[in-house]
């Protein structure tokens, strides 16, 4: 009986280990990241790995390669360790040949930046149960960054064991390091100069696939440190950097742009247009770039631009046809920004008659700062924080449909009540899990109306008027009317929703006005035809 218990523990446990593995693709049994600030400005980050592959997606797919981005002109690259043990113990290094540089797909059609380069590390002798052995260095030249600046999840798409973040500067050198999203140890030591602050993190989950997450990430370890000595100190030397050389050409392109146009809206809109129209994005960001632009007339010439660039030109073409607009970054609200790394991105705030306005250098689409409200932090060049309050969505539109008694089948009616292209009908909402672990944050605030005017053919009448309706306070409401008016049945559909982001004990409330307001049998009306 013994013998027997002992089997059935192995058994149990054999089945434990082979479920854990299913549950992810692969999982880290490290990670470490490093970063050293020297006296004479020049910097390193060291990053070591090793992951160990569980199914065929993991081998053959997401983690078959490693990509690692730098600029040669600044950085220069070292691949200190490269190789797979199997199963068997079997080392099988990387060959040379598995080490290919190329063109980054964010510097694709944008020649100015083609000096820039990845290295694609292809792993090889891969099979299920084998390890990746990756250690690298990116040195860094002085002068090429102002300050060390870190804005680092420490979170991978799988599990991992023991997760280190090590950062280190000379001794007098002021460091502002936080972490947030989870409670970690920390240790900090000072060896011969150098002041080192140790963190260490331990069985870090894989990053959630549940949709509709926060957009920050404002639960998941995050490190943010910097040696500017504040935030308008980051974005004043910034704002240097984005202001290098004459513009002439591109005010002078300006006012030739809205020559026809009067009003300040008419004239906004036809620049935005051209610069987001009629140029192309460059997805370099300011990071690989050194925090640099090209000059705003000179992009404007090339007819490409990174978002900065644009950002840039858009604000000195405004400015140049009496629009007052400045260049604001947009930093994730749940941390207090302290360098340049956690610019999300770059908008023009411009005064547009009365009106506070946001532009996207790169969209027609109005930015989400507004929306968004305090779930982000916009501030000025200068350092200056603005102020935004999430405002919610209004939407409030009328349908009208008319209804033939040829459209009839059988002497009935079916008609489904159409969506509408924006609100939460463009949310894609239409199924949610029944529960969830993380926070459910939806784009924005919602109060939303639309009326569906039908009008009826003579000998057509509604079958089905049952009025629904649910409201749960602090979280929102849905309703929805039917009317008889004369020939016409008025249908309204109301939902508010009062939160941007719900708890995993709010979201069963949430998730049944979304469904309520979904539900296709609320959107189908039956008709009979005399």
């Amino acid at each position: 009986m013994k013998t027997i218990y002992n089997v059935i523990c192995i058994l149990c446990l054999s089945a434990i280990a082979a479920y854990s593995h299913a549950a992810s693709e692969a999982e880290y049994g490290k990670v470490e990241k490093s970063w050293v600030l020297h006296a004479d400005g020049s910097q390193e980050y060291r990053y070591t790995m090793e992951l160990t592959l569980f199914t065929h997606t993991a081998m053959n797919s997401t983690y078959g390669e490693s990509f690692i981005l730098y600029n040669p002109k600044f950085q220069e690259l070292e691949i200190l360790t490269s190789y797979t043990r199997q199963t068997d113990g079997t080392i099988i290094k990387t060959p040379d040949n598995a080490f290919v540089e190329v063109l980054p797909r964010n510097a694709a059609d944008a020649p100015f930046y083609n000096h820039l380069k990845e290295m694609v590390v292809v792993h090889t002798g891969l099979e299920l149960g084998a390890t990746i052995y990756l250690e690298y260095v990116l040195k860094t030249k002085p002068g090429y960054f102002d300050a060390l600046d870190i804005y680092e999840p420490l979170q991978e798409t799988s599990p991992v064991k023991n997760y280190t973040a090590t950062i280190s500067v000379p001794e007098n050198t002021p460091l502002h390091h936080q972490l947030t999203g989870t409670t970690a140890k920390t240790t900090e030591v000072i060896t011969e100069g150098t002041k080192s602050v140790i963190y260490s993190l331990y069985n870090v989950p894989a990053t959630s696939r549940e949709p509709f997450q926060m957009q920050n990430r404002d639960n998941a370890p995050l490190l943010t440190a910097s040696t500017y000595a504040s935030i308008e100190e980051a974005l004043s030397l910034l704002s240097k950097k984005l202001s290098i050389g004459h513009n002439m050409e591109a005010e002078a392109f300006a006012e030739y742009t809205v020559y026809d146009e009067t009003e300040d809206k008419g004239k906004a809109a036809l620049i935005q247009k051209h610069i987001v129209q009629n140029m192309g994005t460059s997805q370099v960001d300011l990071e690989q770039t050194g925090y640099k632009t090209r000059n705003a007339s000179v992009a404007l010439r090339s007819a490409y631009g990174t978002a900065a660039e644009k950002a840039i030109l858009l604000a000195v073409m405004l400015n140049a046809v009496e629009i007052p607009a400045e260049v604001v970054a947009v930093y994730s609200g749940h941390v207090d920004p302290v360098g340049l790394k956690g610019i999300k991105n770059l908008l023009v705030q411009a005064k547009i008659g009365k009106d506070v306005t946001y532009l996207s250098p790169v969209s027609l689409a109005a930015p989400t700062v507004k929306s968004r409200g305090e779930l982000d932090q916009i501030y000025t060049l200068s350092g200056k924080q603005v102020e935004v309050k999430a405002a919610p969505l209004v939407i409030a539109e009328k349908r009208e449909i008319k209804l033939t008694k040829e459209q009839n089948k059988n002497g009935y009616i079916v008609y489904m009540l159409p969506a509408i292209p924006q609100g939460i009908d463009a949310w894609g909402m239409r199924t949610l899990n029944s529960q969830r672990k993380e926070v459910f944050e939806i784009p924005s605030l919602l109060e939303e109306e639309i009326a569906y005017e039908i009008t009826l053919e003579e000998g057509i009448e509604l079958k089905i008027s049952t009025p629904r309706s649910v409201t749960y306070a602090a979280v929102g409401s849905f309703s929805q009317t039917i009317s008889r008016e004369g020939n016409k049945v008025v249908v309204k559909r109301t939902i508010r929703l009062d939160k941007q982001q719900y708890s995993s004990a709010e979201y069963k409330l949430v998730r049944e006005l979304i469904q309520e307001w979904n539900n296709p049998s609320g959107r189908t009306l039956l008709f009979s035809v005399m």
